[in-house]
């Protein structure tokens, strides 16, 4: 389990994140959804332990990481991976290198067994034979995927993925989605998804938080975001009407 206890980070004399809790069960996948300037990809760092909270503590499965040393985070690290947002795939290197390039920087295992770990995780996000390609050969939808394949070589039990769909057409959007999902219910990974895309959080999410200016305006289950009284809420929803009214439509016999 992930849980967040009101963590407070300030910058430059503002407040990046104010007061933040939230809680991820494990096997669970929980949607961070607002605007730009939020604090969404900001919660990213602070689960890492890339950044240091002003105040607050940070648990992963009861342990508090807040204040452990690089060296004490270690262990715990080797237990998440992340889908960054551009990919952060090496051009130079293949698909192949670039999924086992942390295996092979960080782990013992023997190339063969490398290569094989490899050979599952391309299987996994359904790219077969792509071994030997370059990213530059690749369409967006599957560096994408490379990535994803790239986040499950070390087996994590957490991933936290920062707009994975962002700049995909819908069809390469549905497949990242639905790797997403899959996760979840074959390996029960436990995922933080950073996105502005509602259709993708509702896709995703057995729970959405909203935020706006640093705070948590709204958490809960996907259908309580729509159904919110909250001023804000209502507002964020009225930038995205038409994506919200067709997620609406299930609920109301329309067709």
């Amino acid at each position: 389990m992930i849980r967040l206890r009101n963590i407070s980070v300030e910058m430059d004399e503002r407040k990046i994140l104010d007061d933040v809790s939230f809680e991820v069960p494990n096997g669970h996948t929980k949607v961070v959804l607002g605007p730009s300037g939020a604090g969404k990809s900001s919660l990213l760092k602070i689960i890492l332990g890339l950044w240091k909270p002003d105040s607050g503590s940070v648990f992963v499965d009861n342990l508090d990481i807040t204040h452990l040393s690089e060296r004490q985070q270690m262990p715990v690290r080797r237990r998440m991976s992340m889908v960054f947002q551009g990919n952060a795939l090496f051009d130079s290197l293949t698909v192949e290198e670039n999924v086992g390039f942390f295996l092979r920087e960080h782990s013992d295992l023997p190339p063969a067994e490398i290569r094989d770990r490899v050979d599952n995780c391309l299987e996994f996000v359904n790219l077969p034979d792509t071994n030997d390609l370059l990213p530059e050969e690749i369409s967006g939808g599957m560096k994408k995927r490379v990535a994803i394949a790239r986040a499950i070589a070390f087996n994590p039990e957490v991933i936290l993925y920062d707009e994975p769909t962002t700049g995909l057409d819908p069809i390469n959007a549905k497949t990242v989605t639905e790797l997403i999902m899959k996760l979840r219910t074959e390996r029960r990974v436990t995922s933080v998804v950073v996105t502005h895309i509602l259709r993708d959080a509702f896709a995703v999410g057995d729970s959405l938080a909203l935020m706006n200016e640093g705070r948590i305006v709204s958490d809960g289950p996907p259908g309580s975001l729509l159904e919110s009284k909250e001023q804000f809420v209502k507002d964020f929803l009225s930038e995205i009407r038409e994506e919200a009214d067709l997620l609406l439509q299930p609920s109301t016999g329309s067709a």
